[in-house]
């Protein structure tokens, strides 16, 4: 899987505006509809921020600024997203509370985060995932790397992952196991792999 920082990254703006659309989820959005729901819902204010942050943590001067950013994150949304980290365009974060994305982890266009996930290392600087395109990570999941997860690949809810994910398919349990080759059902990743 080639590294996504190998990729050409679109401007703070492009991003902005790409997760704001995932966030609205299909749902036609305007100027005062965005404005609302930055001012009501600190899942829509946390994607903004943190974007804000990683965009800060590649200057020097900036940096102090960015890590005093992902902090207020924290205090205000419950979600605490490591400025460093790298994720593509059409970031969706279902829910806030008890988020954790650690510096290291690397992850393509269109990953969204419940409630409660860890994508982190399973060892102090023991390296952190990398996640493909198309990644949907059910609550209470923990992502531990390194490893490198697939394209179009649900994690359940409650699952712990520590061995590397291909694309196209569905893991679910303790430890994470392939329980379906494909396309997921959409509501597959909230009940813990079960209908």
């Amino acid at each position: 899987m080639q590294s996504r920082h190998e990729l050409s990254e679109p401007g703070l703006r492009d991003l902005i505006r790409a997760d704001l659309n995932a966030m609205s989820e299909g749902r036609s959005i305007n100027a005062p509809r965005i404005i609302a729901r930055l001012a009501l819902h600190a899942r829509w204010r946390a994607v903004v921020v943190w974007r804000i942050a990683n965009a800060g943590m590649r200057a020097p001067l900036t940096k102090p600024i960015a890590l005093w950013l992902a902090d207020r994150m924290l205090s205000m949304s419950g979600a605490e997203l490591q400025p460093g980290a790298s994720i593509g365009p059409g970031l969706v974060l279902k829910h806030t509370t008890g988020l954790v994305v650690g510096r290291e982890v690397i992850a393509g266009a269109r990953l969204t985060l419940h409630q409660n996930v860890t994508l982190g290392d399973k060892h102090p600087f023991g390296g952190q995932p990398v996640l493909g395109d198309d990644v949907t990570i059910g609550a209470g999941a923990c992502v531990l790397g390194p490893i490198e997860v697939g394209d179009r690949v649900t994690i359940a809810a409650n699952a712990v992952v520590t061995d590397a994910v291909p694309s196209d398919c569905v893991v679910a349990g303790v430890p994470a196991r392939i329980v379906r080759h494909g396309a997921a059902p959409a509501a597959l990743h909230m009940v813990g792999g079960k209908k």
